[in-house]
């Protein structure tokens, strides 16, 4: 993977959160500051506190290859009564 990330000028991943009860969005909204660091949001269906399923695709795109993979994320909208997440995290493609 090291020797992927050496060789390579681009990398991208994606997340999907998917929320019951728990609201997701990317920082700073899809023209905020995490749009600036390659962060952007599709498929973000702004999420209420109404006891369905949604979900949030995030996609991460990067010059900085060192950034690659995500292997590790910090739910912040979690732990209240009748609140469940569940997270997939898609492959790394390096360009």
């Amino acid at each position: 993977l090291t020797f992927l990330r050496l060789l390579s000028t681009e990398g991208s991943q994606n997340v999907t959160y998917h929320c019951k009860n728990s609201i997701v969005g990317p920082p700073g909204g899809s023209d905020g500051p995490g749009a600036a660091d390659g962060i952007s949001c599709f498929s973000f269906r702004p999420q209420k506190h109404t006891g369905k399923w949604g979900k949030t695709v995030i996609e991460y795109r990067s010059q900085k290859t060192s950034r690659l993979p995500i292997v590790d994320i910090a739910p912040m909208d979690i732990g209240g009564a009748e609140q469940e997440f569940g997270v997939d995290i898609g492959p790394v493609c390096f360009l």
